[in-house]
């Protein structure tokens, strides 16, 4: 160590003492072997830069990472997007929401009539989110960014048009969730009766869907300016018999109504207030006089001349609006009760 101590000194003695080339190459040839014999202090030099350009590098890949959380392509980005849109409803914004299950649809659509709601109405499934768009409690449409979804073929009626601009108005739809038929009205490329005739006929047929879903999620977003892009739309002020004109498209009712023969339908509290406001068919009419809390489905179904199938899908229809609950029978159909002037009048035929 003492070594390494002196050499510096002789060395800058020999640099400022020596003008010549032989001093010159000798200086060099001490300073070789000054550094050969000093490698511990030269180390720690290195390990001191090694040490910083570790650092430097570690605090450019942080640096790196969260650039590419800002700066990444459009394809690492879009799911992020997804989960966190920019356009997200602030809590303030949103006015109710829950699962379908504790919070149903026939309730939902009701507090919107009821409140004279303007906003709208999200549903999440297992597809696209299905948006319904409200103005003072009334609907204007029902739409989806999916188009398939919406519309999966071209309709008749917009055979003829200019394939082009009827693409063009469905890629429009799925930037915005304008409903192309919407669109194309505005280009005057079909008339308007024709475009809200489609348009509540797309739409109740989409919203159809969700009444059988297994698991919808839906929040209502209060947001007038939402109606921007619809002010040209009419509003149907009667919710009831939309939401009916909905349940009469479902198909399937399988995977989520499990009726039993032998269950007996009942109004609820105000079912019996609810379904005279309704503009019922006759079928269905007749089918709700049957619900006395004692007849089963089954001897409705019988009552009725149904098949038990067209019986179930009816009574779907009540329950959705609320109108019935079924109870589970205990035992199998039993006949119906008879009141006590049936009884006492048979007694007394038998007693003749």
């Amino acid at each position: 160590m003492r070594k390494s101590s002196e050499e510096p000194k002789s060395i800058e003695a020999d640099i400022e003492s020596s003008n010549s080339e032989e001093q010159e190459q000798d200086q060099e040839q001490e300073q070789e072997q000054t550094e050969g014999s000093d490698a511990p202090q030269a180390d720690e030099p290195l390990q001191d830069a090694a040490a910083k350009a570790e650092a430097a590098q570690s605090d450019d890949w942080w640096s790196a990472s969260q650039q590419a959380g800002d700066w990444a392509d459009p394809a690492s980005s879009d799911p992020a997007d997804d989960v966190t849109p920019s356009k997200e409803p602030r809590t303030a914004d949103v006015y109710f929401c829950g699962h379908t299950t504790f919070f149903p649809l026939n309730r939902a659509l009701q507090v919107i009539s009821k409140e004279k709601l303007t906003g709208l109405l999200r549903s999440f499934w297992e597809q696209e989110p299905i948006d319904l768009l409200a103005r003072d409690g009334e609907i204007i449409f029902v739409s989806t960014r999916d188009t398939e979804l919406y519309c999966s073929e071209t309709p008749a009626p917009l055979a003829d048009l200019d394939v082009v601009g009827v693409a063009r108005a469905r890629d429009q739809q799925r930037e915005t969730g304008t409903p192309f038929v919407l669109t194309l009205t505005r280009e005057q490329s079909i008339g308007r009766e024709l475009a809200l005739e489609l348009i509540q006929q797309f739409g109740q047929k989409l919203f159809s869907q969700l009444w059988a879903a297994p698991r919808v999620w839906i929040m209502f977003e209060k947001n007038a300016e939402l109606l921007a892009n619809a002010a040209d739309v009419p509003g149907e002020p009667n919710v009831r018999d939309w939401a009916l004109e909905t349940l009469r498209l479902v198909e399937n009712i399988d995977e989520t109504a499990h009726f039993e023969p032998a269950s007996i339908p009942a109004y609820t509290k105000d079912g019996f207030e609810r379904v005279q406001k309704l503009k019922l068919t006759p079928d269905e009419a007749q089918f709700a006089s049957q619900f006395n809390g004692s007849r089963s489905v089954q001897q409705i179904a019988k009552n009725l001349r149904l098949d038990l199938k067209s019986a179930r899908q009816m009574l779907f229809r009540f329950v959705a609006l609320e109108i019935v609950e079924c109870w589970p029978a205990s035992t199998a159909a039993k006949p119906e009760q008879q009141g006590i002037f049936q009884r006492f009048g048979r007694k007394a035929r038998r007693d003749r």
